[in-house]
């Protein structure tokens, strides 16, 4: 069994009224547009997302990119305004190594693009050998570069040369909607199964094994910080981490059912979650105390 710690999150107090509640309305006001000109720091009220909830990176610039159906969205705010989808297509997956950053890439239903300007723009490298265009989970290795495709049906692929050429991996995976991978030599790689639940490899992808996890985590909210190896996960109580693999997890909250969560790779204090309803939550300690 996996053990789970519960990190105390504050309470609101009672609601002001009166003089009180007006100027807290005009202090919150001036804080919004003084966030919307260019402080990006999100410390207005936060935005709420819509479409199929699927993945989530926080890009070098610090720009919040949301892969949804209808394609991606970009936020430049801290999470309080968004861009309209793309349409470029089902990004099911968004993920960046960490020797170049600025090259990003998005993966799903016949979707595989790549940006080498950190999103500005993207190209169509092509599926290579893949045995199908349908990619459920895509992550890059930190510390190689290294590709991961998980073909729906099919299994893990693994490419050393960008997309060129695939080698097929596993079948463990095959179910599994979301690939996560992280430091290391051979690296460490998540996945979440359908069946199976969280599951690891610690030899780069070739055996796995189920780990504890968290009770009925969503199929989508995984990650892995590229440098610490912190893994990430969403589910029913709220944001989760692990700092042992999955052996034993601590509990960050928000106290609502959460679907993603990423955290920016030079400071993992800066956290941003996407509740199952769309709600966006930003943490700046950690996970210590989230803003909505």
């Amino acid at each position: 069994m996996s053990a789970i710690r519960k990190r105390h999150q504050p309470r609101a107090g009672s609601r002001p009224t009166g003089p009180r509640l007006f100027m807290g309305l005009i202090l919150v006001s001036v804080a919004g547009l003084s966030a919307w000109w260019g402080l990006g720091r999100g410390d207005g009220e936060l935005g709420r997302l819509g479409g199929d909830l699927h993945s989530l990176h926080i890009a070098v610039d610090g720009g919040i990119i949301y892969g949804q159906h209808g394609g991606i969205q970009v936020s430049s705010d801290g999470g309080m305004t968004w861009t309209a989808p793309s349409g470029t297509g089902d990004a099911m997956a968004i993920a960046a190594g960490t020797a170049d950053p600025d090259t990003i890439y998005q993966a799903g239903h016949g979707l595989f693009l790549k940006s080498t300007d950190g999103g500005k723009t993207w190209q169509e490298p092509g599926f290579g050998n893949l045995p199908s265009t349908d990619i459920h989970g895509f992550s890059v290795a930190p510390d190689s570069g290294d590709l991961y495709a998980n073909v729906a049906g099919r299994g893990l692929h693994l490419s050393r040369d960008e997309g060129k050429f695939w080698e097929f991996k596993t079948s463990a995976t095959a179910d599994a909607m979301t690939l996560a991978a992280g430091p290391g030599e051979p690296p460490v790689v998540y996945a979440l199964s359908m069946s199976q639940g969280p599951i690891r490899s610690d030899d780069g992808g070739e055996t796995w094994r189920r780990i504890g996890g968290v009770a009925e985590p969503s199929m989508s909210g995984i990650y892995v910080h590229p440098e610490s190896g912190n893994l990430y996960l969403t589910g029913v109580g709220g944001v989760y981490r692990s700092a042992d693999r999955g052996a034993s997890w601590e509990a960050l909250g928000p106290n609502a059912p959460m679907a993603l969560v990423a955290s920016a790779a030079n400071d993992e204090r800066t956290l941003v979650a996407v509740a199952q309803n769309g709600q966006v939550y930003r943490s700046d300690d950690g996970g210590g105390s989230w803003q909505e």
